[in-house]
């Protein structure tokens, strides 16, 4: 399946071408967009876009997940010698980092953070999560952008799902989390990625410790949802939980990446209603990562390109329109038909695309 989607988007790119205050926090480094090019391979697959550089993450980090915090951007930079179970590459002394860049993709703060970040959450106006070890012995860590402090925590039990924990959503005051990594069963005939009956989400308690947090089930990998596109009961098998959104309406969306789904969440919690987008490429199922919906006003667009280490900004050139869906995946950024999963390219021909946001001007 892996040779099949790269073969396939070589042959995507072909044809676009063919067309046209702690020890933990410092002083910002990195270069802005100004003197970077956008890479060649990276081909428009649509009119009305144009692409640029925001920022390039210094040495050999690698972007990931991004956050409008305040009135700056927050990026997870990865080490990838800080292995996603905690682990560190042998003989290496890996340190991963959240950077703050200002809005011309200016680095102005750098906060170094244990493990293998990946997801960034804003708690409030001074206070910002991000999750780590997204495979195994995950942790919190909380930071305070007002303060310059950052606190670990870690959960008060082992995950019952058996993983870690990916992306993070704050909705009406609860913090819910993705159960990734989870321990699945053998993979059979229509299950080729084995079968969860492990929790895909949870909802996440702090402890009055302050320095532990309990995870809360909230939504089961073989819960039962109803299919967007034809209107019918089926029953999920989440088997890798990933990305979180919400949604114009309020929904929390969970990325299910290696089953190509979008799981949508209504009034997380007991009366909860659940559904799933399957989602297509011409057809071919198609994993994603971050999805977000363009909001109303006047906006442009950030995405984290991890192997190239860069961060791009795109404009719509006659502006985005509200509530349109867009996605990461793949070498891709695609516009995302939340009816019926069928996903367009906007832009191919990228590294690997990850944390997607955006920003009214």
């Amino acid at each position: 399946m892996k040779l099949l989607r790269i073969t396939f988007i070589a042959g995507l790119i072909s044809m676009l071408a063919a067309c046209g205050g702690n020890d933990n926090v410092s002083s910002g480094s990195g270069t802005s967009q100004s003197s970077i090019p956008v890479p060649s391979s990276v081909a428009a697959a649509q009119t009305g876009y144009k692409i640029s550089v925001f920022a390039k993450v210094p040495g050999t980090l690698r972007p990931d997940d991004l956050l409008l915090h305040g009135s700056n951007i927050f990026v997870i930079a990865q080490d990838n010698n800080n292995n996603p179970d905690g682990t560190n590459v042998a003989g290496t002394t890996p340190q991963s980092q959240v950077i703050e860049y200002d809005l011309n993709g200016n680095a102005v703060r750098v906060f170094n953070v244990p493990g293998h970040p990946d997801g960034l959450m804003e708690y409030d106006s001074h206070t910002i999560w991000v999750s780590t070890n997204e495979d195994a012995d995950t942790m919190i860590i909380v930071i305070d952008t007002t303060a310059n402090t950052q606190t670990t925590l870690t959960p008060d039990v082992t995950p019952v799902h058996g993983g870690g924990l990916d992306d993070m959503k704050k909705l009406n005051g609860v913090v819910y989390t993705s159960a990734s990594n989870p321990n699945v069963g053998p993979a059979t005939a229509t299950a080729p990625n084995g079968v969860s009956t492990v929790p895909a989400v949870y909802s996440v308690t702090l402890n009055p410790d302050n320095k532990t947090f309990h995870l809360t089930p909230v939504l089961m990998g073989n819960a039962t949802a109803n299919n967007i596109p034809t209107n019918t009961p089926v029953t999920l098998n989440m088997t890798d939980p990933d990305s979180m959104a919400t949604d114009p309406n309020g929904n929390l969306v969970v990325d299910s990446q290696q089953d190509s789904e979008l799981v949508f969440v209504t009034n997380p919690g007991p009366s909860q209603g659940v559904s799933v987008l399957p989602l297509t490429l011409y057809g071919n199922s198609w994993p994603v990562d971050d999805t977000r919906w363009a909001p109303a006003g006047n906006s442009f667009m950030l995405l984290a390109d991890n192997k190239a280490q860069l961060i791009y900004r795109i404009d719509a050139t006659a502006g985005f329109t509200a509530g349109t869906a867009y996605s990461a995946g793949q070498g891709t950024l695609l516009q995302t038909n939340t009816s019926t999963g069928a996903m367009t390219p906007v832009f191919a021909g990228m590294g690997t695309p990850h944390g997607l946001i955006f920003v009214n001007q």
